[in-house]
């Protein structure tokens, strides 16, 4: 997902990545063998690779900020673009889900 929460290195060249969506140290698995890509997984084209992910991804306040990020980065619109960092400041502080109509 363009390099927001996961991250695909050559083994061994990068000692830490921060997720980019909230900043967390990513969890790495050294030395994975297998697709980096989409385009990789149906060529089934495989190699080798360190795995980095971040240990919110999954949580369903990280899911809405990564949502934020991406649309922030794809709005040509700074009003837009600065609304959508409250609301993406508002999630990371509180690490929930934001209320109805805010």
């Amino acid at each position: 997902m363009k390099d927001y929460d996961v991250f695909f290195r050559d083994p061994g060249t990068v000692d830490e990545i921060r997720c980019r969506v909230c900043g967390t140290k990513c969890n790495v698995k050294r030395n994975e063998y297998g697709p980096t890509c989409y385009a990789a997984a149906v060529g089934k084209i495989s190699r080798l690779h360190d795995l980095f992910t971040c240990p919110h991804a999954e949580k369903r306040w990280h899911e809405l900020a990564l949502d934020l990020v991406e649309a922030i980065d794809e709005t040509p619109s700074r009003t837009l673009a600065r609304l959508m960092r409250m609301d993406l400041k508002r999630i990371l502080k509180r690490r929930i889900k934001p209320e109805k109509g805010s």
